[in-house]
């Protein structure tokens, strides 16, 4: 077990966590989770973190950057990569509020302070907590792995601060992944059976090839626009397209999960958290699956070198959370629900509630669990995902029994530098 901080390339900072298994990067810029790497059947490290392209790699400020002009608006799309928090907004494009245009700096374009990490003497696991602070809210995340698991195990507290207002808000994990591990082939597979595409925003230098604003029950059966099903289990080769849609999780499902498989090289990457029958007190639910499918739908900058190039953009974000699509927080306050669940999460003056988080990157021995699996089942240990005669088991902690108890443990600890509590 080891965990460390570093210093990348000249000026980005971050915290290395491993475990031996699995490899975790946090950069301090946005809380982006930039390694999550797995030996894969080589024997080699692999990292399955989405790295986009245009990703600036020499400074840690989009003002120290020669390109400032273009970034200072977007400072998500600045240090944007693998798996990170947003709140209280969940969306694409910037939100601005300000007369010059900048934007609302939220979870994701913000630097998370690092307050301490340590090793847990009863878990055995490493574990780190950060923190920022906003005018009318804050949050503190906690990231933790544990041994002989390849999982990367996360809580994130948001506290409204203000004395008198609600909170509303949008509470999304993402987790966006690609090349080596994301290829043409590889399985996805969720618990939500019931999906709904964006509606139509107009965008003209977005492709779809999902119709618009459609429900269905089949992601195996997607519509598209010129009307035919496709399968979009299975991840194609770069179609020039981009869609994202947003999947029910069941209301009575005690555990959340999505999943990608790479037959090819028998590696798995397995996402979960508590479902809604699992929920407990001062718990942030997770009401839907995402999946983005950034398959060179995208012509304009940065994703192309030019307006109306050709993307450089192959990527899919497989995370989850309470969102209404990719539309932003306006859009969840004035719809309310979708599908039956709620698109907002609320707090009141002075209350803190916590989202549970995990993902494990593992090597699967038995070839057939690449066809993708039938169901998941908890057994002593973990989790086993079975497709007939063959099963691939995942050692984790489904209930997230360890880090609730280091919660606890750390909640009756003091932050040095102001006295609060450190998670």
């Amino acid at each position: 077990m080891d965990i460390r901080r570093l210093r990348l390339w000249l000026d980005r900072t971050a915290t290395l966590m491993d475990n031996d298994l699995v490899r975790i990067l946090v950069e301090d810029e946005g809380g982006m989770g930039i390694e999550f790497a797995s030996h894969n059947a080589t024997g080699g490290w692999e990292n399955c973190a989405y790295l986009p392209p245009f990703r600036p790699s020499m400074t840690n400020s989009v003002l120290n950057d020669p390109n400032a002009p273009f970034w200072k608006h977007d400072q998500v799309l600045y240090h944007l990569a693998g798996s990170y928090f947003s709140f209280p907004d969940f969306a694409p494009a910037p939100t601005y509020d300000h007369e010059d245009g900048s934007r609302l700096e939220g979870a994701e374009a913000s630097v998370w302070a690092i307050r301490r990490y340590g090793s847990d003497n009863v878990s055995g696991g490493v574990w780190l907590v950060s923190r920022q602070i906003h005018p009318d809210w804050q949050v503190r995340k906690l990231d933790l792995l544990l041994p002989g698991q390849y999982v990367h195990y996360t809580a994130t507290k948001v506290t409204n601060t203000s004395t008198e207002e609600k909170l509303v808000g949008n509470a999304v994990w993402s987790v966006n992944i690609g090349s080596p591990f994301l290829e043409t082939g590889c399985v996805l597979n969720s618990c939500a059976k019931t999906w709904t595409t964006a509606p139509d925003t107009m965008d003209q230098t977005v492709r779809h090839l999902l119709a618009m604003g459609v429900q269905f029950d089949d992601l195996g059966h997607a519509p598209s626009v010129n009307g035919k099903a496709v399968d979009y289990t299975v991840v194609p080769p770069p179609n020039g397209h981009c869609d994202f849609i947003s999947g029910r999780v069941p209301r009575t499902s005690k555990l959340g999960w999505s999943s990608v498989i790479n037959p090819r090289q028998q590696m798995m990457l397995f996402n979960f958290f508590p479902g809604p029958a699992a929920l407990k007190s001062g718990d942030l639910p997770v009401n839907f699956i995402n999946f983005h499918f950034n398959y060179g739908g995208r012509g304009m900058t940065p994703d192309a070198f030019y307006h109306g190039g050709v993307s450089q953009a192959f990527s899919l974000d497989c995370g989850a959370g309470t969102n209404l699509l990719d539309l932003g927080l306006d859009a969840s306050k004035a719809k309310g629900t979708l599908m039956g669940a709620d698109t907002t999460v609320t707090l009141e003056p002075g209350e803190s509630k916590t989202l549970f988080y995990a993902s494990a990157f593992l090597p699967y021995e038995a070839p057939r669990i690449g066809l993708n699996f039938y169901s998941v089942d908890r057994v002593g240990g973990g989790l086993l995902v079975k497709r007939t005669k063959s099963s691939a088991f995942i050692a984790c902690d489904p209930e997230f029994e360890a880090l609730r108890g280091l919660i606890d443990r750390l909640g009756q600890e003091r932050d040095a530098r102001d006295g609060s509590k450190l998670f």
